[in-house]
């Protein structure tokens, strides 16, 4: 009964530092994506951030406006500025932290985190239009591929870095159970998080949200499906909702895209994998101390503060 409870213990432990970190990891990097990323890019190309939206727990977006019509190259170095910061970070992060300690440890993966993140975003964004993506996928057309296959192997390149450096030390915090407790710890984690990010986002309904986050292939539909209802009307034929919803299924079909953001997710996943198993090939015995438990919480709760007295002040 005792190793049973300490078993769950351990794993309760290392569910609250997983916790702690990806909260901290998230909202940091989304002030960093948001104000250095797009709203310090955009300042410094001339331009003037007017709205800014920073959701607790999920994404947020910006506003700004410029004196003169700006330019292709400029609107494009502020939509990437976001995952440019994400990455130099993430980068930085991953060479200069050095040290055998878990909290280093640590520290390296969020970098790999961030750069996995920085350039899945950009990969899955430019292919599908979407997102920060969404003027990328226009000024590359068809290059567009070719691009987001390249950033789509860095993303599965750091996944199975970041996996083979952080897992099995993560796993030698567990006394018992090891890679059962780590998925659970992981589980519960991951959770908690996707869980409060999904329910901010369906409480809030942030239209203008859901229209930056709409792929490339969703907009053309509804402006297609616009242009056959009010043909109809002008021609008198019938725009109901069963015709409606039977021409939307013909338009789908037609703008059909291939399934990339699906496919670079099972690539990451496989490469998550491999990094993990090759990582618990040389385990080692960690111990989540009572400090460093601590300063995660402490810097978790720090980064979400921020977020939201950050966007309470910019309502």
């Amino acid at each position: 009964m005792t190793e049973a409870r300490t078993s769950v213990a351990d794993t309760m432990r290392l569910a609250g530092l997983l916790l702690a970190v990806a909260l901290a990891t998230s909202r940091l990097g989304l002030l960093a994506h948001e104000l250095v990323g797009h709203g310090g890019t955009a300042l410094a190309v001339g331009g003037k951030v007017t709205d800014v939206q920073l959701f607790w727990f999920a994404g947020g977006w910006i506003r700004y406006h410029f004196a003169s019509p700006p330019s292709t190259a400029a609107l494009l170095a502020i939509a990437m500025g976001g995952v440019a910061i994400e990455a130099v970070a993430g980068a930085l992060l991953w060479s200069l932290v050095r040290g055998d300690g878990l909290g280093r440890r640590v520290i390296r993966g969020v970098g790999a985190a961030l750069v996995v993140h920085a350039t899945w975003y950009f990969a899955t964004g430019a292919w599908h239009g979407y997102g920060d993506g969404q003027l990328l996928h226009q000024v590359l057309g068809t290059a567009r591929y070719p691009v987001a296959i390249a950033a789509g192997a860095i993303t599965c390149a750091c996944a199975y870095v970041g996996a083979l450096a952080i897992v099995g030390p993560l796993a030698g915090t567990l006394s018992r159970n090891r890679l059962a407790g780590l998925v659970v710890a992981a589980a519960l984690a991951g959770g908690i998080h996707a869980g409060l990010a999904i329910a901010e986002i369906r409480i809030r309904g942030d239209v203008t949200y859901k229209e930056i986050m709409a792929p490339e292939r969703e907009r053309l539909v509804e402006r297609d499906l616009e242009r056959w209802a009010a043909y109809e009307r002008a021609h008198g034929g019938e725009v109901s909702e069963v015709r409606r919803a039977e021409q939307q299924q013909k338009l789908e079909q037609v703008h059909r895209d291939f399934p990339f953001a699906w496919v670079l997710g099972g690539c990451v996943a496989i490469a998550l994998l491999v990094g993990a198993r090759r990582s618990f090939s040389h385990l080692a015995t960690f111990a989540i101390d009572t400090r460093l438990l601590a300063r995660a919480g402490l810097m978790a709760t720090i980064a979400v503060a921020s977020v939201i007295a950050i966007d309470v002040i910019t309502r």
